[in-house]
């Protein structure tokens, strides 16, 4: 019987993917303006049997700049409202967004500082209220009910780092290695604490790039952190690939991407939906247009999952584990 849920299951995200491409590829760019963002009130009415994610704490920070603060309403309004503690990281504060202002310079050149001075923040004012701390851009969709199963299989008390498994350099460079990135990367409450308090008296630590998730994962490394293999059981990937959708479905990666061949070489390269799992945590380079879409199709997912009563307790991340010059 479970072999016929998951089948059944793993045709509606077939249908679900489908169908995002077809509607990426022929909305027109120039409709884009008229699209307003669809709230779905009745997402919270979701309720499983077994409760998504219940027992894990999870805080979700945003970075984001006065520039771009209206592509940031997207992500607001829809999966970021399932957050248990939700911030918007900013050069400068906005009360009525509402943002968090830090004291750094506006730009993608400062991103890297801005990231620093975010932990800082976070682990400042909200270290006790949040078990896992997770950094997202504007153009992410994170699926939070399916993170936090995975995340309920994790120790918080262990110093790791989820996200996009990826691979740089030489392993003898500070910055070499494995290491994560994409839409989104999370933190545990012990990585965030050996981050901040050790981690960042380190003058490599953080120093101004715009490679803000590789300094982050240096950093760690050097404090005794590790980067933990995000893949499933089957060795498909939960965090989606740095790409958009599309390129992923269709294999057309190798052209428009060539450079990210080279950084999965450990893991092996992602040419189809063959490689992505089917519970997937997080999309990267999400059109405004669509994040109503994807939170809709994810509804429907949680509505089949309760009616089916499938039991999701089985999540878990690969889990093998790398720390320094691995």
């Amino acid at each position: 019987m479970f072999t016929v849920k998951r089948l059944i299951v793993c045709l509606v995200y077939a249908v679900f993917i489908i169908w995002l491409v077809r509607f990426w590829n022929s909305y027109g760019s120039e409709k884009i303006s008229t699209v307003k963002l669809r709230q779905f009130e009745n997402f919270e009415s979701v309720t499983l049997k077994r409760e998504t994610g219940a027992g894990v704490r999870l805080l979700c920070f945003l970075l984001t700049d006065p520039l771009i603060l209206h592509k940031a309403v997207y992500a607001r309004d829809t999966w970021m409202k399932r957050c248990d503690i939700a911030l918007f990281m900013s050069s400068t504060e906005d009360k009525q967004f509402p943002t968090v202002g830090l004291n750094v310079s506006a730009g993608r050149q400062f991103l890297s500082d801005k990231t620093k001075a975010a932990l800082q923040y976070v682990h400042e004012h909200y270290l006790d209220e949040a078990d896992f701390f997770m950094k997202a851009d504007p153009d992410s969709y994170v699926a939070v009910e399916i993170l936090k199963e995975y995340l309920k299989n994790c120790n918080t008390s262990d110093p790791e780092i989820y996200g996009h498994n990826m691979y740089s350099g030489t392993p003898s460079a500070y910055t070499g290695g494995h290491f994560v990135a994409g839409a989104a990367v999370v933190l545990t409450k012990e990585a965030l604490v050996r981050l901040v308090t050790r981690g960042m008296s380190d003058p490599r630590c953080l120093r101004d790039s715009f490679a803000d998730d590789l300094l982050v994962c240096a950093c760690l490394i050097e404090v005794g952190g590790y980067i933990v293999d995000t893949r499933d059981q089957f060795g498909r990937d939960t965090f989606l690939p740095p790409l958009n959708v599309d390129d992923i479905v269709y294999g057309k990666y190798n052209e428009v991407a060539p450079w990210y061949i080279d950084y999965r070489a450990p893991y092996g390269s992602c040419s189809s939906v063959d490689c992505l799992s089917d519970h997937p945590i997080a999309f990267h380079y999400v059109h405004e247009r669509d994040f109503s879409l994807l939170d809709y199709l994810f509804r429907i997912r949680l509505r089949l999952i309760q009616q089916l009563s499938i039991d999701l307790t089985h999540l878990r991340f690969n889990g093998t584990r790398y720390a320094k010059n691995v």
